[in-house]
């Protein structure tokens, strides 16, 4: 009977070894403030697209590691400084900007952290609507007390091409 006690105690703590442990509070905080990040990071962009004079590279300096290369929806990869001119440029021809983050997954690993989420874009661009879907995934590392983005890539489905793709023709039509 003590033999079969300890057996069964021994199982029971070699099953509780196994179990996913409870996330710590600190990966818990560092992971909320991840969320709070981008949320942030968007907010100000629609701030900037809507006339709230924003400024795009200061706000991207704000967010992203100066070396980070944008991996696009469209299949290329650009230097952050590619990305800045281009969301500069987009300014003057986007109005009613509106954005939405869904399915956000945010996981920290001590000073290395991703996001993954659905970015859902709408806009007036030259008077086109644009409704972009965008599958988004960022990579972190801890800057002294904060985060920076240090990858991004960013994917799209067949619709959002096609409409890439329109907008791209009626601006080759009025050239």
């Amino acid at each position: 009977m003590k033999l079969m006690l300890l057996l069964c105690s021994l199982l029971v703590i070699s099953c509780n070894k196994n179990e996913p442990k409870e996330q710590t509070l600190p990966a818990a905080q560092d992971e909320a403030r991840i969320e709070e990040m981008i949320g942030s990071l968007y907010s100000g962009l629609s701030g900037a697209y809507n006339g709230a004079g924003v400024n795009t590279d200061s706000l991207i300096d704000a967010y992203y590691e100066n070396d980070v290369r944008y991996v696009t929806p469209w299949g290329s990869t650009e230097p952050l400084d590619t990305t800045k001119v281009r969301l500069r440029n987009a300014k003057n021809h986007i109005k009613d900007f509106d954005h939405r983050v869904e399915i956000m997954q945010v996981k920290s690993y001590g000073d290395v952290a991703y996001a993954y989420f659905i970015l859902r874009q709408n806009y007036q661009v030259d008077g086109n609507r644009l409704e972009e879907y965008l599958p988004t995934t960022l990579v972190f590392e801890r800057r002294g007390s904060g985060w920076k983005i240090v990858h991004a890539h960013r994917s799209t489905d067949y619709q959002t091409i096609q409409q890439y793709v329109a907008l791209q023709k009626k601006r080759d039509e009025t050239k």
